[in-house]
Formats: C-alpha cells, structure tokens, sequence
C-alpha cells in the first residue's frame, strides 16, 4: 500500500508533465532561485526559461509541482494568491515532508502562509471525520494577540473543513473552553492563555503533529522562553519519533533563538535563511529616512510629515517608547488627521475595534507602542514613523516593516535628538542600512502637499453638491479671480491658511536653514563667521546657531530666526567666491566625529569624565588621542568645532548645542 508522500509524489510526478514551464518563468509564478542549485542547465530562448536534464530536474520539478497543487486551492485562489514569495517556495516542501525548520526572512515576505499552506494541505489529506473532542494537531504560538488573531485567521482563509481558533488572554474562558470542548484542528495562541488552559486540564496536548512558534525571538525576549517551555514539555514524548514537527519562523535569528531550537529538536533540522549576515535585514522596498529634532518639537514636525508623506488619504503608523508618550502624541493638534492609540493599557475589544477601523482605512494615523510592531498585515501602509530609536535593532527592522510589504514601496522615518546621533549609526551598521538624513518638511514642502492632498479630496464631492455653492464660487472668481479663489479654496480644506517656518538642522519652528557656499574647501568654521561679519549686522550674525560643515567642506549650514529673512535678503549680496542662500532641502553633512564614539569631548576617547591625554588644549579644544575634558580650556561634551586662533569669531562667545 502507498504511503501518504508516495501518493503525493505520484501525483506531483502527473502535475509536472503538463506543466507550461516556459509560461511559469515567463510570469514570475515560479522563482528561478528555486532552481539555481542545479549543477547543470542550459539556456533556452531569450525570455532566460532553463530547460534542465531529466536526471537533474526530476525532483526539482515534482517539488514546484507540489506547491503549484497547493496554490490550485480555491481559498488561495479567493485570496488573489497566484505564486509563492521566495520563504514560501523555499520551505513549502520542507514542511510537507515533516521536518524541523527554523526559517528566517524579512518582514512583509509572507512568513505566515509560509507554514499555514503545507500544514493545511497535509490535515485535509489525513482523516476527513471530525471527532467531538478531538485534540488540536497543530499548534501556533505567537507573541501578541493581534497576530495570533491574524494568523488564526489566515489558517481558516486557506482551508475548507479544518477548525482553527485562537486563544488568548483579556478574553473570556468560557466560549475558549466550549471550543476546546468540541474539538479542534489547529489551536493558535499566545503562550500565556495556552498555558492557563493547560492548568486548567482544559486542553490535551498530547496528539499534536506539528509546533509553529511565530515570531519566535521577540517571543523569548518578551519573558515566555519558561512559559513557552513548560508547554512544550506537554507536548513532547521522551522518545525522538514522538516530537511533533517543530517550526521557528521570524524576521530575525539571533544566536540564542537558535540555541533555544536546537533544544528542541537537536541537530535535526533544516534552516533557511534569506538574509544574510551582510544583506540590508529590513525590506528592499523601503526607503529610510532620520530626522533630527529635539522632544520639544517632535509632536509638531510628526504633523507635518504626515501631511508631507501621507496625507489625509495615506495611512501612517507611528511607533512611540511608552504608553504615555503614545497618549500624548494621540491628543496632539499637530496632527489633523484621524487618530487611534494602541497600547498595552488599551481594552482588548477597544483594540480589536481601534484594528479594524485602521485596516478599514477610517482611521489614518495609528499611534502605537511595540505591541503592533509583530506580525500585524496591515496592507498598504505608506508611512511609518519611530519617535526615536530603538534600544535594539530588531525593534527597528520590525517596525519599519509595517510598510513596504508584499512588493509595495514605504516610507520608514526615524526622529532622534542631537545627542542619538550614534543611535542612529548603530542600527546603520546592524540593519545594513543608509539613512537618508533629511530636515523637518520645509514651508514649500508642506504647501505643496496641502495643495495636492486638497485637489484630491475635491473628487469626493458629488455633482449634486455641487449646485448648491456655484452662486458662492461665481462671486469669489469675479471678486479674486479664478486662479486666487481656487488657491484660497485649496488652502482653506487642507488647513494650510498659516504656514510656520522650520529649521532643517533641528526642526525647530521659527527658525530658517542657510547654505553658505564658497569655491575652496574650507579649513575651519572661521572663513563662514568672517564672511556673515563682513555683510550682516553683528546682531544677526549672533544669532546664527547650529553651524555644520557639508560633505564636500566647500559649503556649510546653520539657523537663523525666521524673523530676520528679509533683512538677511536686503544686506547680504553675492560675491564672485561666497553666495548665501535659503536651504530648501538638507544637504549631505560631513559625519560629527563626536558622534562616533557617543558624543563626548573630542570624538575619539571613551568618554566617562574625560581623564584622557587632552595635548594642551590649544584655541579651546584639544586632539586629545583619549577623552579630553582636562587639558581643555572650553571642554564642550558636544559636536566638535575646530576654531583658528585667528579667526574672527569672538573667543567668548557661547555656543548653543541642541
């Protein structure tokens, strides 16, 4: 008599003879990394379709074929679901087959059906009677409750006589227990209620084939490594061929997730990684963006990136390190369009319902905690927000992986103070990442898409509307003309009748960006304050804060007040080596060396109390080769600034660090 996978085999054996593979390569269905181990091919025609010897390709192609059965399901096809993501061809067989796997691939890439498709495709082949009582053969663990609804979810989408539930905690026991009672296929969860329900001898553990934990590090890293061990222990027979199949899927894989498998299942395992040790760990179709500004003026620029990079038809989400900072940012003015908060504090039916509306799109800004960072498919969301960064990297990749999802592109902007600045570099060097540092949307920035957000909402006005403020309109062109009236109407829906000037260096309102350009390289910031005392009144010139160096040093930034643009405008003239101007977009700055190592005295030491070897502090500031706060006369623990002893900025002059 055949065995299950000698019927399967057999019948992937038939599915592959009629298959149009030039037509599968031709549309993307099926990946030619899936294939790309073979040791020998030969090209065919120009559309790059491999034809393979048969010795060669024989069990590549029944593996295709298999998947190519699973995705001829009609709920995968109700789904819109036409081919496989590269985790999902590249595990498909793996856990059909039974074996143990630890699989790691970037948000958004589809993980969940990466375990959901097989698992279901092997239950609806075994015995189709559904027995009252019966024990879960499946069970999938994850972090929080939104995913574990989630995937419960997707479990049910892609099956048609399986029973799938979830569990978890902040809801009532009673309906859990009935469900339990009448029997289950697929029991998905968070290990706390998992485990309540084991204490309570509500649940039986000992059929299940098959272990999923989901988001497994974030999982152990949130305390349930015991908990999540205690229930495995259930699970799992003393003998080696009476563990369940055991599957870890997540973004990321730190060593100890690892080490945490392997007491699982030992050396018996496949591992699939797609991304590797040097690769960008966030996904490809992001583009990440840091701004910096101080706590004070976040809550305000927050408002105007939103209207920049989402506006009232986007969805963003916001990420913020606490509870309270969440709450705070929700009932901010700043930011006009509809907004929901989600936390940890937040009632479970509240969640489900503040969810809902975001996914609906009723909601277009979600502010949150990490508690939604996991897992969530939220689709189409185009901005994602983090008030700071993130104590560890991970945090980063996985919130910055609410957008970009499923082949779509997404913006991930990052805001930090001027003291995060070495922050930011290391979630640069871990992540694998370049961050496009850019200023607070400028005054342009913002009217422009005011402007465009405004002539969008216009189509939503129905033409019987319409009949009702032509008299209106018809008075206002003839009062301002057509084009002032429009521009007025513009201004008015998308609340832009006031415009509020913003630093590009620190975000700060009131305050203007100036690039001042020459034609050498300059040695030190003494060549700009003599060229700004030479045209400005020593009362502007005062004024100037910020001052930062470009990239190619033959230009340099800094802060004005606002309030002095158009004296700045009458008193400053052009000159056949300077020119000074108004910044309209951040340019490249040349890396602060006080960054580097943290922010202290000279950039190099190791910080602390700055007991270094400071070489006699000369103008102020020493090239100490450690720390440097002794031996300097002006030891700033800042951005560096390098001074001639003859240049023209007045020695005592304090210097303001934000």
């Amino acid at each position: 008599m055949l065995t299950a996978q000698q019927k399967r085999q057999g019948e992937a054996e038939k599915t592959y003879e009629k298959i149009n593979w030039d037509e599968l390569f031709e549309n993307n269905l099926i990946e030619k990394q899936t294939v790309a181990t073979l040791d020998k091919y030969i090209e065919h025609h120009k559309l790059g379709v491999y034809h393979y010897k048969a010795e060669k390709t024989r069990a590549v192609k029944r593996n295709i074929a298999t998947m190519l059965i699973a995705l001829d399901n009609e709920q995968i096809q109700k789904r819109g679901v036409t081919y496989l993501f590269p985790i999902q061809a590249k595990t498909y067989n793996i856990v059909y087959e039974g074996k143990n796997l630890i699989a790691q691939a970037r948000t958004g890439t589809g993980k969940t059906l990466s375990f959901a498709l097989p698992l279901v495709e092997i239950l609806q082949k075994c015995d189709k009677t559904k027995k009252t009582a019966r024990a879960p053969k499946v069970l999938v663990m994850a972090p929080t409750r939104e995913l574990a609804k989630q995937v419960c979810e997707d479990f049910s989408s892609v099956s048609t006589n399986l029973s799938a539930f979830c569990i978890y905690g902040g809801s009532p026991y009673a309906p859990q227990e009935y469900a339990l009672r009448s029997g289950i296929d697929i029991l998905v969860g968070t290990p706390g209620r998992i485990y309540d329900h084991i204490e309570r001898g509500n649940l039986d553990l000992t059929k299940l084939k098959h272990v999923v934990l989901d988001e497994v590090d974030q999982m152990l890293d949130m305390g349930f490594a015991d908990m999540v061990d205690n229930i495995l222990q259930h699970a799992y027979g003393e003998e080696q061929e009476k563990k369940p199949q055991t599957l870890l899927f997540s973004a990321t894989l730190p060593p100890w997730v690892q080490q945490t498998g392997k007491k699982y299942f030992g050396d018996n395992v496949e591992k699939i990684a797609l991304v590797g040790s040097q690769e960008n760990r966030t996904s490809k179709n992001v583009e990440h963006l840091a701004i910096k500004c101080s706590y004070f003026d976040r809550a305000s620029t927050i408002g105007d990136v939103i209207k920049v990079y989402s506006g009232n038809h986007g969805r963003t989400m916001v990420f913020c390190q606490t509870k309270r900072d969440a709450d705070e940012l929700a009932v901010s003015p700043s930011i006009k369009q509809d907004c929901e908060v989600l936390h940890g504090d937040i009632p479970q039916m509240k969640r489900e319902r503040v969810l809902k509306s975001f996914r609906e799109g009723k909601c277009k800004v979600l502010i949150s905690t990490d508690v939604a960072a996991r897992g969530l498919d939220i689709p189409e969301i185009d901005l994602v927000i983090q008030c700071s960064p993130p104590k560890d990297v991970d945090s980063y990749i996985h919130r910055s992986g609410r957008t970009g999802r499923a082949g779509r592109s997404g913006i991930c902007l990052c805001f930090y103070k001027p003291q995060e600045e070495y922050d930011i570099q290391l979630v640069e060097r871990r992540a694998n990442i370049k961050f496009k540092k850019i200023g607070g949307p400028t005054t342009e920035d913002i009217i422009k898409a005011s402007a465009t957000d405004a002539a969008r909402s216009l189509e939503l006005v129905d033409d019987e509307t319409l009949q009702y403020f032509r008299e209106s309109a018809q008075a206002l062109v003839e009062e301002r003309g057509a084009v002032d009236a429009v521009a007025a109407a513009l201004a008015v829906i998308s609340g832009s009748t006031k415009i509020v000037p913003r630093s590009l260096l620190s975000s700060k309102e009131g305050f203007t960006t100036y690039i001042f350009t020459t034609n050498m390289e300059m040695r030190t910031m003494s060549y700009v304050w003599r060229a700004l005392e030479k045209q400005l009144p020593e009362e502007i010139k005062e004024k100037a804060m910020r001052m930062r160096f470009c990239k190619d040093k033959m230009s340099s930034v800094f802060d004005l007040p606002s309030e002095f643009e158009s004296e700045v405008a009458t008193k400053w003239t052009d000159t056949n080596f300077d020119t000074l101007q108004k910044a309209t977009a951040l340019p490249e700055l040349l890396e602060s060396e006080s960054s580097n190592k943290g922010g202290y005295g000279n950039g190099w030491g190791s910080g602390g109390r700055g007991r270094g070897r400071g070489q006699r502090g000369g103008g102020g500031f020493s090239r100490g080769s450690r720390g440097g706060g002794r031996g300097m006369s002006n030891g700033f623990s800042g951005q560096k600034r390098k001074f001639d002893s003859s240049n023209g900025e007045p020695q005592n002059k304090k210097i303001r660090f934000d």
